[in-house]
């Protein structure tokens, strides 16, 4: 009996084997992800058409102009159309007073026609108007900021992207580079020229660029990711970039001008602009809560027992009302707008502070940036002859090669400089950009 039980085990385990082997085969390798070729001018674009941001502040910025219009129909007239069908019995003892209860009725009557209504002076109702118009360019404003947000967002990460690649493409040369070296060294050692120590020496520089070729390489795939992230694409689509960290020439920034432009065109003071002229509506509307307000309604029934015995019936009314006492609820509005109104001054000062503070330190970082790539174009020029001097010297063997791991240490960092100098250079132009409220003009159009 155990040896049965162990055979009908041992073919339950073989067969569910098979199956899950024919799941797997079925199922096959996962398909490799797709290449969108973008520029940055593309992707940026592609950001402000399609990234939830975007989207959202897209919405809120329709969300405000349908409260704009429904704040609007306030203003204008209303008017329905109405019917009423009614049949009704009263005891008229309780309009009289009699010895026993009377009744009226019943009576039967049936109305129909149009109710309207109509505000002919109601000024906080109007102030109301004026501020879901005003909120409407606020919004606008916020999208604005949105956008150039998720624009300055996307530039950064293509230049990190750009980057990434940068990196990888200077140590996959270098570890070309080094094996090169490598070879040599073994070369060398062979004929009796070089040292034991010179091919160990050599092997280790190669192990550390090929390590740093593997770093660089998952650099590339995970900046690669934040910004298929931002650009909102499908989960087996992955962005390619077409293009390369690249230097160009700019003109000099003045800084009082660049200031100016910069408080004029940001969307943030255009949006805080708008919050002033809210409050200052606000204020206005809770003060005239103390004048008339004066409204016209009224209907006009075709009215009777019957539809065929049915009259016209109408009621024209015209209303004025005064407020004279309101607990002091109009005075503590207007304390609360007023100190709405002096909070909103704080925020421009602070904003007004950091706006200057951006645009100076965007145009400094970008004239310190342009000094930085011409000097690290020479050291990488430099450092690339003294690696081919140190090679031939120790092809001589004049020396050791450790004036040639030197001399690669020394062409590591120079094409790390000159990749940072780069990088640099063309994100102190986005910063500046951005500090100017002019981003998505530099980047999208």
């Amino acid at each position: 009996m155990r040896i049965r039980a162990a055979l009908r085990s041992a073919v339950l385990l073989v067969l569910v084997m098979v199956s899950y082997r024919g799941g797997i085969a079925q199922a096959g390798p996962a398909p490799p992800p797709q290449h969108l070729r973008l520029t940055m001018k593309e992707a940026v674009r592609l950001a402000l058409k399609q990234n939830p941001q975007v989207v959202a502040a897209r919405i809120l910025t329709l969300q405000s102009d349908r409260d704009r219009q429904i704040v609007r129909a306030d203003l204008l007239p209303q008017v329905s159309l109405g019917m009423n069908m009614a049949l009704e019995q009263s005891n008229f003892q309780t309009f009289e007073k009699l010895p026993a209860p009377k009744a009226t009725g019943p009576f039967q009557y049936i109305e129909g026609g149009p109710v309207f209504s109509q505000s002919v002076l109601d000024l906080p109702l109007i102030r109301r108007y004026q501020i879901s118009r005003e909120g409407v360019r606020q919004s606008r404003a916020q999208q604005d900021v949105t956008r150039e947000d998720i624009t300055a967002t996307v530039v950064t990460q293509y230049l990190l992207v750009l980057r990434a690649f940068a990196v990888y493409d200077a140590a996959k040369a270098r570890v070309a580079l080094a094996q090169r070296l490598y070879d040599q060294a073994v070369h060398l050692q062979s004929t009796g020229i070089g040292l034991n120590i010179d091919t160990t020496r050599a092997q280790v520089e190669l192990q550390n660029e090929r390590q740093n070729l593997i770093n660089a390489e998952t650099q590339t795939h995970t900046t690669t990711y934040v910004l298929a992230e931002l650009l909102d694409l499908p989960r087996e689509q992955e962005p390619e970039l077409a293009e390369t960290l690249q230097f160009f020439n700019l003109p000099s920034y003045e800084v009082a001008a660049s200031i100016t432009s910069a408080l004029a065109h940001r969307p943030e003071m255009q949006a805080l602009a708008s919050q002033e002229r809210i409050a200052g509506l606000e204020r206005k509307s809770a003060g005239e809560q103390r004048l008339p307000q004066i409204d016209f309604s009224g209907f006009w029934y075709y009215q009777g027992e019957h539809f065929s015995d049915a009259i016209a019936a109408y009621t024209y009314l015209g209303s004025l009302e005064i407020p004279l006492f309101t607990g002091g609820r109009i005075q503590a509005e207007i304390a609360r707008a007023d100190l709405e109104q002096k909070r909103i001054a704080q925020n421009r000062q602070l904003l007004e502070a950091r706006i200057v503070r951006e645009v100076k330190s965007a145009i400094d970082e970008l004239e310190a940036a342009r000094t930085a790539v011409s000097v690290a174009n020479l050291g990488l020029t430099l450092a690339n002859e003294e690696v081919g001097q140190a090679q031939r010297r120790f092809q001589a063997g004049v020396t050791t090669n450790v004036e040639v791991v030197q001399a690669q240490d020394a062409l590591a960092r120079a094409n790390a400089n000159q990749i940072e100098a780069l990088y640099r250079f063309n994100q102190s132009r986005a910063n500046l950009a951005r500090a100017m409220g002019e981003v998505e003009n530099t980047y999208a159009q």
